[in-house]
């Protein structure tokens, strides 16, 4: 694990868009896409970005222990104590509990609850629910499967079944997050796992590729590193990029997108002016039409104080 737990505060705001596919199916609604009716807007949960993390640590990287590993728990329907029960067990030679809890990454980043334990712990990393930028709409597509059907005695009827597919046509999504580093203390949260996060957060965007998920990419990347005295944040640093063509079922790629991040820039440059923030990392997606144009939005920052990191670079930079 290592003894090199954070001592900054830090804010991420990830954009990445979605194409023809569905980010976060409600199971409370024939996992149709999560939808707000009201702005007309895509919505995927925090759950649903945890997920995408934790399952690119854990399949990409080959990082061990992952506490909530979404097969073991589906396979043999564990609770949160009884997952606890067989991480005890496979390290049966470490006996004090907080440290077994602590050896899975997920529970330093995110937090986590052993109750019979004793143990709830809030993570150093929060995100909230995500909304797209522009408006959009759900679509309902029908379309044959891939098999036939049986009788009733088992014999092969060539008549292929039927399937129902739910999407958004195109999606920019904003997600804000925190890193707070009273609760990296407790949780032991180290720059490694940060780092680790942060590119997964990355790549395991770009790595959606299961039927429904097929069509996501990671696109901006803002990482606010706070000065270690520092006990400040922004905040909701989504509410700080604007569309300047928002137009409702319009938009279809990315490079039709027009991004103004002033308000996030001025906010920024506010902060450093108050010696505030150490370092402002940004990723940009280096295939796209925009990078010059996002580039250059961040040209009024103290060149001292960003870093402009390749997607290549985001584990040892992040």
């Amino acid at each position: 694990m290592g003894n090199n737990v954070i001592e900054n505060n830090s804010e991420i705001l990830f954009l990445w868009s979605a194409n023809m596919c569905n980010p976060n199916g409600d199971m409370m609604s024939d996992n149709a896409p999560r939808f707000d009716d009201g702005d007309e807007k895509a919505i995927v949960s925090d759950v649903r970005v945890k997920r995408t993390i934790r399952d690119d640590m854990q399949f990409r990287k080959s990082i061990p222990n992952i506490f909530v590993d979404n097969e073991l728990i589906l396979a043999e329907g564990l609770k949160a104590e009884k997952r606890f029960d067989k991480l005890k067990e496979l390290l049966k030679d470490k006996k004090d509990e907080l440290e077994i809890f602590l050896s899975c990454i997920d529970n330093r980043l995110f937090g986590g609850v052993a109750p019979k334990s004793g143990i709830q712990l809030t993570g150093a990393t929060q995100f909230i629910w995500s909304k797209t930028l522009n408006k959009t709409e759900q679509v309902f597509s029908q379309g044959t499967g891939a098999f036939a059907t049986e009788d009733k005695d088992g014999n092969a009827k060539f008549t292929k079944t039927f399937r129902a597919d739910n999407y958004i046509p195109f999606g920019l999504f904003a997600l804000y997050g925190s890193i707070n580093k009273n609760n990296g203390a407790k949780c032991q949260t180290t720059n490694e796992d940060v780092a680790n996060m942060v590119d997964s957060l990355w790549m395991g965007t770009k790595f959606l590729n299961t039927r429904s998920k097929e069509g996501q990419k990671s696109r901006v990347l803002i990482k606010i590193d706070y000065a270690k005295d520092s006990n400040y944040f922004i905040g909701l640093l989504n509410e700080l990029v604007k569309l300047k063509n928002e137009r409702s079922g319009e938009l279809r790629e990315f490079d039709e997108c027009e991004l103004d991040f002033s308000r996030l820039i001025k906010a920024i440059k506010k902060a450093i002016d108050k010696n505030l923030i150490e370092k402002v990392k940004v990723t940009i997606d280096e295939n796209s039409k925009n990078y010059d144009a996002i580039k250059n939005s961040f040209g009024g920052i103290d060149a001292s104080k960003i870093e402009f990191v390749d997607e290549l670079d985001l584990l040892q930079k992040a």
